[in-house]
């Protein structure tokens, strides 16, 4: 890998494209709206030590930009529940499920009660059904623009293997997921991942939106002679992508101190990303989900999932249609 802030002497040089006065320009993106980000927030919880996390994560997150939070909780029955857009709470459950579904919902109340510091006054909601199912249907009836989670374990061949819950909504939200390490309350040290050498301004924006002002932030790349593509951001130092990013017409933040160094990853993506995170200390990764919500994610090269499954630590998936911003 070859980190970096400007191209080195050794990179071959590409001009960036000139605007009309004759500045230099980075490539277009996906703008993204100005406006407050995220406005409400959906907290999915099961009252476990990875859902304490995520509590813990989305107060810090909701303290910062004066995000509305919301809590949900969804016990999965034995008895399948046939597909209906209604509400379902335990009333709707088989007689012999309903002391389960009791369990589960005094232990997440427990939970918000242990954690009242930072769970005060958000609204606590038990559904019964498929959990990325209801959470998916919540966050579009709620007009939510982040789902925060626990990102559960970290032993890669379970995680493929067991359907993790983080890993299907990965793959039918179309709001950022925000997958949530343990004791990744604030996190500070981010690296925002673009696989294809694409801008991709939602996931940038939403990467900033998540860190504090003096948090350090690497931009990692595929290195540009293993991936040619006219559509690669060719040149342009982390801060400039950064700010590029931004959404239109928005000023330049002055209190925002924060760090920006740019890296070029040669070879596989994927580790070059996960050594890097090892290396730099990363709590947080930022990736992009290309496509359109459903099965069809799985079939594009997205390294969001992998990335759930191997990250060892807190993981930000941004779809490309996306609500992000809110309407």
């Amino acid at each position: 890998m070859m980190t970096r802030d400007r191209i080195a002497p050794t990179a071959p040089i590409h001009s960036l494209p000139r605007s009309e006065t004759g500045a230099r320009t980075l490539p277009k993106f996906e703008a993204t709206p100005r406006t407050a980000w995220p406005r409400r927030i959906l907290v999915g919880t099961d009252g476990t030590s990875s859902s304490a996390s995520a509590i813990k994560a989305a107060h810090s997150l909701a303290e910062r930009t004066g995000a509305a939070v919301q809590m949900e909780t969804v016990y999965r029955p034995r008895v399948p529940v046939p597909p209906s857009s209604a509400r379902r709470g335990i009333d709707q459950c088989e007689r012999g499920e309903r002391g389960p579904a009791i369990t589960l919902l005094r232990k997440v109340q427990r939970q918000r009660h242990e954690l009242s510091r930072y769970a005060h006054g958000w609204p606590l909601r038990l559904e019964v059904g498929d959990p990325v199912a209801v959470i998916t249907g919540l966050a579009k009836e709620t007009a939510s623009d982040l789902v925060v989670t626990g990102i559960g374990h970290f032993d890669p061949v379970g995680a493929r293997c067991d359907g993790r819950t983080v890993l299907r909504m990965a793959r039918q939200l179309d709001v950022a997921l925000f997958a949530v390490a343990p004791e990744c309350e604030s996190p500070t040290r981010c690296i925002v991942v673009l696989p294809d050498g694409r801008m991709h301004g939602p996931t940038i924006d939403a990467a900033l939106q998540c860190l504090p002002p003096d948090a350090c932030v690497w931009i990692a790349l595929p290195d540009r002679s293993i991936a040619p593509d006219p559509e690669l951001i060719e040149q342009g130092s982390a801060r400039e992508i950064a700010l590029g990013a931004r959404p239109a017409g928005l000023p330049a933040d002055e209190r925002d101190r924060r760090t920006y160094k740019r890296v070029d990853v040669t070879g596989d993506m994927l580790a070059g990303v996960l050594r890097l995170a090892e290396d730099v200390g990363a709590e947080l990764l930022a990736v992009p989900n290309r496509g359109e919500p459903g099965p069809v994610r799985v079939f594009l090269p997205n390294l969001a999932e992998p990335l759930l499954v191997a990250a060892p630590c807190s993981v930000l998936v941004v779809p490309d249609v996306t609500h992000h911003g809110g309407a």
